[in-house]
Order: structure tokens, then C-alpha cells, then sequence
């Protein structure tokens, strides 16, 4: 199977995060005013069933608060600072929702949605995707996760939404406690990798930036799949131009301005 050609999908990871809190409202302003269309983020459930944005499975690391985010409401949540830890200029900043980011979304942005409470909380997948629906956004919100079964329940509600499948790399038939602790499928060999995403019926695969090489882009690319790198390093220009060079079709990144120029300086050279 022949890939359509496409843009390079430069995903501003949890917003522009290497300049500003991640996941907060100035993150992906941030990436906006950076003229970069594509952008990440992650979200989990509150305890009143509020689908909110935020990656860590408790508030401890990016607010001034402690514990599991289901163990808040969301009023109670969004009291909690967002932003002072990054920087002093940021505090105030709050934990937004989906539907707050939904709705300030750029009218020409994409957006991929990492559901990380799938696993758990079903309810968070119907929710999800029903603030999509309701916004006319399902062309332009894509879904990943590190869970088979949670991207198969996305296509279940509506076939039209993308999903990316989001892939640990490890020791053949391994399985890890990598994600909330819940176990996800680990591979090492393209083929079964190939077989497993035709399966699920996902649009995307998103194996670590590590693991990707041109031998396993054009597997995959043979199978009618898109490449998404994830777990680029901050300071990895030279890997960001090895997963150009490979034939990876985007990545997610904390810094999208400098992948912007070294995806263009990379097109240049090929004229």
C-alpha cells in the first residue's frame, strides 16, 4: 500500500512545553503564536466525571497540590497553581479541560488527544469523544493511547476520528507496567507490530523515537500506516534529523520551532 502524501506532522508536545507549563492554556497559545499547527496533549477524569488536561496521573509535579487527579472535583481542581512551578511568570495558571481547549483551538490547529485513563475510567473515552462531536471537530482531533482496546472503543463510537497507537519497545512478548500501572503490549519485531495495529484498526503508529529506523518506517508504511515518533529528547537536533532522514512522518516535540527549521533546512537540501 501506497502513504498519500501528507504534511509533516510536527506536534507541539503538551503545547509549546519547553516554553511555557505544560498542558496549560499558555503551552499551546504559545505553539499557536509559534505558527505551529499541530498540538498534543494528554487528559484523565475528576472525580465529578470533568475531562481535564493534564499528564501525570497526580497533581504532585505540575501544580502546588497533592494527590490522584480522580480524587478532586474539578472547581477544586482548577484552585491548584499550574504554573508557578515552570516559572514565576506563569503563576496563576490553571489545569484547563478538554472542552476549554476545544473550544480556544485555532481554527486552522490539529489536535491529538492522549487518553491516559482509559484503562480505568471507560467513561472517560465516551466523554472524549463526545466534546469532539459536539464541536464538529472530528476531522481535525485525533486520539492516541497506549492501550489497543481504548483506540478500538474510539472507532466504535465514531469510525471518523484517527487514532494513534501510542508503542512500547522492548523485549518480544514482555509486558509492562508503563502506563498508570496498567500492562500494554511491548514489542521489538516490526512484523508483529504490523499485524496487531491492522488488527486494532488504527491510523497511526507511534513506536519511540529510539526504536525507528527506515527499515521499520517502510514496513509500516507498506501496511498503509503513518509514523509518529515519541520521547524525542529536548537537545536531540541530530535525532530529530535522523527520524527525518528514516522517513518518519512527524513527531511530538517540546520545542516545534526548532524541528520547524530542521524539517525545512532538511527540504531544502533534497531541493
Amino acid at each position: 500500500m501506497v502513504i498519500a502524501k501528507h504534511e509533516f506532522l510536527n506536534i507541539a508536545h503538551r503545547g509549546a512545553s519547553g516554553y511555557c507549563p505544560e498542558n496549560t492554556m499558555s503551552a499551546f497559545n504559545r505553539a499557536g503564536e509559534l505558527g505551529i499547527k499541530w498540538m498534543e496533549c494528554d487528559v484523565r477524569l475528576t472525580e465529578d466525571n470533568q475531562v481535564v488536561v493534564i499528564h501525570d496521573q497526580t497533581v504532585d509535579r505540575t501544580t502546588d497540590g497533592s494527590g490522584a487527579v480522580s480524587g478532586f472535583k474539578l472547581q477544586d481542581l482548577q484552585k491548584l497553581d499550574a504554573g508557578a512551578w515552570f516559572s514565576p511568570e506563569f503563576e496563576g495558571e490553571q489545569i484547563p479541560t478538554l472542552v476549554q481547549l476545544l473550544d480556544g483551538l485555532g481554527s486552522q490547529c490539529q489536535l491529538v488527544v492522549e487518553i491516559k485513563d482509559g484503562i480505568y475510567f471507560p467513561r472517560i473515552i465516551e466523554l472524549t469523544v463526545s466534546q469532539i462531536l459536539e464541536r464538529g471537530l472530528e476531522s481535525r482531533v485525533q486520539i492516541s493511547a497506549f492501550s489497543w482496546e481504548v483506540l478500538v472503543g474510539v472507532k466504535e463510537l465514531c469510525p471518523q476520528i484517527k487514532t494513534q497507537a501510542l508503542i512500547a519497545y522492548g523485549e518480544e512478548g514482555t509486558r509492562g507496567a508503563t502506563v498508570d500501572g496498567g500492562e500494554i503490549p511491548i514489542y521489538s519485531d516490526p512484523q508483529t507490530l504490523l499485524r496487531d495495529a491492522s488488527s486494532y484498526g488504527v491510523d497511526v503508529v507511534c513506536p519511540p523515537a529510539a526504536w525507528i529506523e527506515r527499515s521499520l518506517v517502510s514496513i509500516l508504511h507498506q501496511g498503509g500506516f503513518l509514523v509518529r515518533a515519541w520521547g524525542v529528547k529536548d537537545d536531540a537536533s541530530a535525532e530529530m534529523l535522523r527520524l527525518i532522514e528514516a522517513g518518519a512522518d512527524g513527531m511530538t516535540t517540546n520545542f516545534p520551532d526548532r524541528l520547524e527549521l530542521i524539517f525545512a533546512s532538511f527540504q531544502n537540501r533534497r531541493g
